[in-house]
């Protein structure tokens, strides 16, 4: 018994017309007659001395300090550690739940009037 097998025909199929796109203005509505606009940066600027608090995690005591916008963490130290004699060593401070990289310098930080900065120190072998 032999199975006829025909050649499948295709019927072709019609093309649909592409949809109507309406086009938009390149330009913004309000700039539309405008000929020259100027776009200015708004410039929040920060005073040059400000007041910060470093938090003794050890004690729960905290020390204020005034300090310039271009004070690094080196100097915020120092000056801790002349308030602070006894804690020597190797101290850290934490701003905003992160260490905080020495040599940096207020304005890089984004440290605004009031901030807070957490002491630590490392221990080594645990």
């Amino acid at each position: 018994m032999a199975t006829r097998i025909c050649a499948p025909r295709c019927a072709p199929v019609p093309k649909a017309d592409p949809p109507q796109v309406a086009p938009e203005p390149k330009l913004h509505g309000p700039f539309r007659h405008t000929t020259h606009s100027v776009l200015q940066v708004v410039f929040d600027p920060q005073p040059e001395n400000f007041d910060v608090k470093v938090f003794d995690g050890s004690n729960g005591s905290g020390i204020p300090f005034t300090i310039n916008i271009t004070d690094t963490t080196d100097t915020l130290i120092k000056m801790y550690h002349e308030k602070k004699p006894e804690l020597q060593g190797n101290l850290h401070l934490a701003y905003n739940g992160k260490q905080v990289p020495k040599h940096k310098s207020m304005k890089e930080l984004g440290v605004k009037p009031g901030a807070m900065f957490i002491t630590y120190q490392k221990c080594t072998g645990g």
